[in-house]
Formats: C-alpha cells, sequence, structure tokens
C-alpha cells in the first residue's frame, strides 16, 4: 500500500476524484485514538503475555513435560495455548483486541457515511470515460469461493463481496480505510509514495538484474493499492490485476484511474485463471496466500507457474506467521484470529510447506524460493515463489 498518513480533508492535495477516504476532523480524531488503542493492545499488551511466557510459564511448562518447548510441536503449542489462554491478560488482550477491531469498523463507516457518496461518482466518472487508461472487465457468472463470498474476513461489515446495487464500490472503500488503520494499528510505518510493488521490484532488480518484464499479473489484487506501482515504475509494461470480488476491483480501477496507470482489471479466481500457459513474465501476489485455503493454496501457486514465461518470476509477498520465525506465545495469539477475527485460514497459512507446494506443482528445487524479508520500516514480509528456467521446455512440463 502506498505511504498514506491519516489526516483531515482539507489538508493537502485532495480533490473529488481523489480515491483517497476524505476524513474530517472529527474522522481523523477517532482514527487516531484507534490507533494508539491498537498499538497498546498489540504492542504493549501483547509484548507482556510474550514476556511472561519466556520467564515463567514457559520453562514451567517445559519442565512439567520433561522437554524444552518446541515453537514447530503442534503438541506443545496446544499446552501453550491452554496455559496463555487461563491469564489475565490473554483475556483482557481478546477483549480488547475484539473490541478494537469492530471500533475500526464503525470508524470507517463514519467516514463512509458522508465520504462515499462521492467515491461513489468519481468511480462512475472514471468507468464512463471515453479515454480511459487501464479497463476493468467483471463476471457476474463467475463461481465465487465460499471461504470468501461467506466469511467476512477481517470481520469487515458484509464481507468483501457486499453489494447492494450494480457498481458498488462500498465494499473497496470499506477495505481500503480498514487497512490503512490496521497497518498502523499493528505499528507498521509506510514509507511516503511506496507500495508493495517497490519492495517487490527493488527485490526482484537485486536477485535478478537481468529481468526485465513486460507482462505482469497480480493475484488476488484487491483493491489494487499495490497493482497501478507496477506500472508506473515499469511504463512499458502490460498490466493485470485480478480478484473474484467486484466491489473490490471497481475501486481498483478507479483507484488505477486516479494516479494515472493503465492497468487491465478482471474479476477472476486465482485458482483457475483464464490466461494462456506462459503468458506472463512476472506473476505478484501481496497478502493472497492466508486468505485462501488448504486446497485453494497449491491451486493457486500451481497456476502462477503455469503461466509463467520460461525467464519469468512469481514473486509473493505474505504475513510473517510462520512457527520458528514466532514463537509460541504469538502462535497463540494468531490462533485466536481463526477463532474470532475472520481468519479461517491464518494457522493453515503458518503451517504450509509452501516449497513442497511447489515442488509439488513441477517446480525444481533450484528455481524456488521461500524465505523472510524485511521491507524497511513496513517490517518482515513472508515471501515465496520461483524463477521458471530460461530453458524451460514442452517435454519439462509434460513430465510435471
Amino acid at each position: 500500500m502506498p505511504g498514506r498518513t491519516l489526516s483531515a480533508a482539507n489538508t493537502h492535495g485532495f480533490n473529488d476524484l481523489d480515491m483517497n477516504l476524505h476524513m474530517n476532523h472529527d474522522d481523523t480524531s477517532r482514527a487516531h485514538f484507534l490507533i494508539a488503542l491498537k498499538k497498546r493492545v498489540n504492542l504493549t499488551m501483547g509484548g507482556q503475555i510474550r514476556k511472561n511466557f519466556e520467564a515463567d510459564m514457559g520453562p514451567a511448562l517445559g519442565r512439567k513435560a520433561g522437554h524444552t518447548l518446541n515453537d514447530f510441536s503442534k503438541t506443545d503449542r496446544k499446552l501453550a495455548k491452554a496455559a496463555i489462554e487461563r491469564t489475565h491478560m490473554y483475556k483482557a488482550w481478546a477483549a480488547m483486541t475484539y473490541i478494537s477491531q469492530g471500533l475500526m469498523w464503525e470508524i470507517v463507516d463514519g467516514v463512509l457515511d458522508h465520504d462515499l457518496p462521492r467515491l461513489q461518482k468519481a468511480f462512475n466518472e472514471y468507468k464512463s470515460r471515453p479515454g480511459r487508461l487501464g479497463s476493468l472487465k467483471l463476471n457476474p457468472a463467475l463461481k465465487l469461493p465460499r471461504n470468501i463470498s461467506e466469511t467476512e474476513i477481517h470481520r469487515q461489515p458484509g464481507g468483501f463481496c457486499y453489494e447492494s446495487h450494480a457498481d458498488d464500490i462500498t465494499a473497496g472503500a470499506r477495505y481500503n480505510g480498514g487497512g490503512l488503520m490496521y497497518s498502523a494499528g499493528r505499528g507498521r510505518k509506510a514509507v511516503a509514495g511506496q507500495s508493495g510493488g517497490d519492495f517487490v521490484l527493488g527485490i526482484l532488480k537485486e536477485r535478478y538484474p537481468d529481468f526485465k518484464p513486460t507482462r505482469i499479473l497480480e493475484l488476488g489484487c484487491g483493491t489494487g493499492r499495490n497493482t497501478p506501482s507496477y506500472k508506473k515504475l515499469l511504463p512499458n509494461a502490460e498490466v493485470y490485476g485480478i480478484d473474484i470480488a467486484a466491489g473490490l476491483l471497481r475501486f481498483a480501477h478507479a483507484y488505477a484511474e486516479a494516479e494515472g496507470q493503465a492497468v487491465n482489471f478482471v474479476q477472476m479466481d486465482a485458482t483457475a485463471l483464464d490466461f494462456p500457459d506462459e503468458s506472463f513474465d512476472l506473476v505478484v501476489s501481496h497478502i493472497l496466500g492466508h486468505e485462501t485455503t488448504t486446497r485453494g493454496l497449491p491451486k493457486w501457486v500451481t497456476e502462477a507457474w503455469r503461466v509463467l514465461k520460461p525467464g519469468g518470476v512469481a514473486f509473493h509477498v505474505d504475513v510473517p506467521t510462520q512457527p520458528g520465525f514466532l514463537k509460541l506465545p504469538d502462535l497463540v495469539l494468531n490462533d485466536w484470529q481463526v477463532r474470532y477475527n475472520g481468519e479461517p485460514f491464518w494457522m493453515g497459512w503458518a503451517d504450509a510447506d509452501v516449497k513442497k507446494i511447489m515442488r509439488d506443482a513441477g517446480v525444481p528445487d533450484e528455481a524456488m524460493f521461500a524465505e523472510h524479508m524485511r521491507r524497511d520500516e513496513g517490517g518482515v514480509w513472508f515471501c515465496h515463489g520461483m524463477r521458471k528456467p530460461k530453458t524451460w521446455s514442452k517435454s519439462q512440463r509434460r513430465a510435471a
């Protein structure tokens, strides 16, 4: 997401066709309160739970179990979970996390009460412009996966697929506002003017200096906050973004147009791409993996490999929830997300063996990567992907 700060609508750079939320003084004050609250809950209270576990609880559980607790052991995770959930600090953390998430959506909807008509009008204008830079192609017949269409991910009211009328952008506007406040509340600092696209292309430039993509696909692009940066940084490239949620794609299209970038948005399921084999140089995703399912994750990873041209790269950025990177207390706190915060695959993603998934898709070991990478002040992300060998042949494809 490009670096944005929470500021009132009368400060700078706002206009009627701007697709950022126009927050008045009261909106901004509420948002700053929320961010301070979330930081206290996530950083202070969460930090105290970690400290208590490491100092006393963990060693005591280890002595009782007869071994040092292992972050990778699901049995040890259950022991830690049972012990942590009995503490008053955990109960307070859980209650305040739930309350703060609900408050976040109340604040976002408070902004939309006065700003959604302007945003909707802006989308309508961008959609009807004769000289649109990019395109938007929706598919009303697309069968929507239930894990998205029937789940309020992040507890977003109505979920990603909410629609009350044709051309509705409410879901996209909600997601955009909530994402900004959520990231700030996690203590992540945005770098002004930069997005996830800057991060991905920066890594690729370092790793593959010979790589010059001219056809780019973003899977699960959501509201498209990252997608235009690929076109901006690679102006000669043809850029596509796909997602299953029409309301998110409408917002994404208007946002790209407002940014002056030509992006082609298509409603499509990442697990069954309607693109030919070997049709893209670069396939990317930003926080898609943890929003899928045990069955869906291997499917879209396989599809990314299929549509890559020889010499092409797939690069996927996601949350760093993996055991080993996170210790037992954080794994317990993350398990709470599954039950109470609309994140059904949060722990499934944490335990996923993405290298095995890529291997099963036919990716050679020497062509793949899966590691934690730091993005300046944006924190650490788990990144995985592959570069298809330049000499990849039809016989190799058949064997795979």
